[in-house]
């Protein structure tokens, strides 16, 4: 099961929304609106699963839809220790599902985009794959190895979060690597290109954040 959280940060485009929200590849969805994100479901006119959040950031307008619409809520105090995209994604493991997706995560709040990247270290799960999403980047934290699969051509960038990052290993990329260490503070990893239909990222320790993105 996939689940894709819709937060408050900064969607601009609400047909990307509304296409990002009609992809299934054949996957059984669970759709989470976290608080403020009504709005943007209420402009698609698209009825999530579940309402989570302390309800300190929906118009009224948007609580009104939902409720017209009978949409499930877990409502939260208004004076908690968790953003309400927090609060969505600890309830969206406890389902077990092999991929969340969070769409919003990033916007003109740094505080919250900074806290979003975050979480995926915080909640890291190798049984289930947390991306962060946008028009221009996806997001997801990655421990040892990953295969990219039909991506030819993108900008591919690895970010090392912790201390170094040893072995690092690139095939199918325009500046492959071979077993470099990556230390964080330093640009090395940015903006390379995927080259190869399947491309490979490879590592013996540390945690890296890999971000396709487009201009």
């Amino acid at each position: 099961m996939k689940i894709i959280i819709v937060t408050n940060g900064k969607i601009e485009s609400l047909s990307w929304l509304k296409k990002k929200l009609a992809e299934n590849n054949g996957e059984e969805h669970f759709v989470i609106c976290a608080d403020g994100a009504s709005k943007y479901l209420k402009s698609i006119d698209f009825v999530p699963d579940l309402l989570v959040g302390d309800l300190d950031s929906i118009d009224e307008e948007a609580k009104a839809w939902m409720e017209e619409k009978k949409v499930p809520l877990k409502k939260f105090p208004a004076k908690k220790d968790q953003t309400d995209t927090e609060i969505a994604l600890e309830y969206s493991l406890s389902k077990k599902p092999g991929e969340i997706e969070i769409l919003g995560a990033f916007g003109s709040r740094m505080d919250h985009t900074l806290g979003n990247i975050q979480l995926l270290e915080g909640f890291y799960n190798p049984k289930t794959v947390i991306r962060l999403t946008d028009e221009q980047n996806e997001v997801w934290l990655l421990e040892k190895y990953t295969k990219i699969v039909g991506r030819k051509d993108e900008t591919l960038s690895i970010i090392p979060i912790t201390e170094s990052v040893t072995g690092v290993t690139l095939k199918g990329f325009e500046y492959p690597l071979n077993q470099v260490r990556l230390s964080r503070g330093h640009t090395l990893g940015i903006s390379n290109i995927i080259r190869e239909n399947e491309a490979e990222i490879s590592f013996k320790e540390g945690k890296l954040l890999v971000v396709i993105a487009r201009d």
